[in-house]
């Protein structure tokens, strides 16, 4: 039992295999799913959030408060959906998203650029040098786009468990590799592991209520969870009306962390920093 992010290249046959693995292990399938329901919890349509999600760097660096948002609702819909602890997902930056939760199987997936080329003149209907350029710049973007936000190299094998080369080993094999591999010990849901994922997933849910607010959007949260008990580490500037009402904005955020369903309890911890110049 395990949760198994397939990170792959434009037309790498990652979807194929993903498919695969979720008839053979009976595991729930999740791509698109998870942008439908961040885009509710935010109460944007689909296409926005997907274009926040997957827009160049060059985007990001002038919509930082937007990016932040946005990440925490996508991660928020994962986490929900992996609460049980069976999970294929081949969706955006999955192995990224659930970096911080046990049993997670982080899959990635290569295949030649002739293999590539191949399947996405058939899928796009592209001229060879037309779908060369496409694979290109898909692949371009998602790398700076990991780099910008994570600090990572998106290809770097070390961000994954597995790596496996489509170009060698049929789909089938792969996926009976990697449903093996699921299997393992080390990927059981245990009691203890569905614990930690239901405390994640409630500390995701009560940052996206808290991030979605308009009036705390110069503040960052870090947010933790132990069976309804949250702790709420809240960080911004000391400007302006922020320095004569901390404890004030503190009572803000516990109230709005008390709406999310299955909290108990609040603490938050109020940090201030000085601005730069001060």
């Amino acid at each position: 039992m395990a949760i198994i992010t397939i990170s792959r290249g434009t037309m790498s046959g990652g979807m194929a295999l993903a498919e695969c693995l979720a008839n053979h292990l009976g595991y729930p399938l999740l791509s698109r799913e998870v942008l439908v329901k961040a885009a509710e919890k935010l109460g944007v349509s689909e296409d926005t959030l997907r274009g926040k999600v997957e827009r160049s760097a060059g985007f990001w660096e002038r919509m930082t408060s937007d990016r932040r948002i946005y990440l925490i609702a996508l991660q928020s819909a994962l986490v929900d959906a992996a609460v049980g602890g069976d999970l294929v997902y081949h969706g955006h930056a999955g192995h990224l998203l659930l970096a911080d939760l046990p049993n997670v199987l982080r899959v990635r997936v290569i295949a030649p650029l002739a293999m590539r080329i191949r399947e996405a003149m058939k899928r796009k209907g592209f001229d060879y040098e037309g779908t060369k350029e496409y694979i290109r710049i898909m692949d371009m973007e998602r790398v700076r786009w990991t780099k910008f936000v994570y600090g990572l190299d998106w290809s770097d094998p070390k961000n994954y468990d597995l790596v496996i080369n489509l170009g060698t080993i049929s789909i089938t094999n792969a996926c009976s590799v990697i449903a093996a591999t699921a299997k393992l010990p080390a990927y059981a849901a245990t009691e203890d592991v569905k614990k930690k994922l239901r405390d994640f997933a409630l500390a995701c849910r009560v940052k996206v209520a808290l991030a979605a607010n308009a009036h705390l959007r110069t503040i960052s949260f870090d947010v933790t969870a132990d069976s309804g008990k949250v702790q709420i580490f809240a960080e911004t500037a000391s400007v302006g009306v922020l320095i004569a009402r901390p404890r004030s904005k503190a009572k803000d955020i516990e109230m709005i962390a008390k709406t999310v369903e299955g909290v108990s309890n609040v603490r938050v911890d109020m940090r201030l920093y000085p601005q730069y110049g001060e």
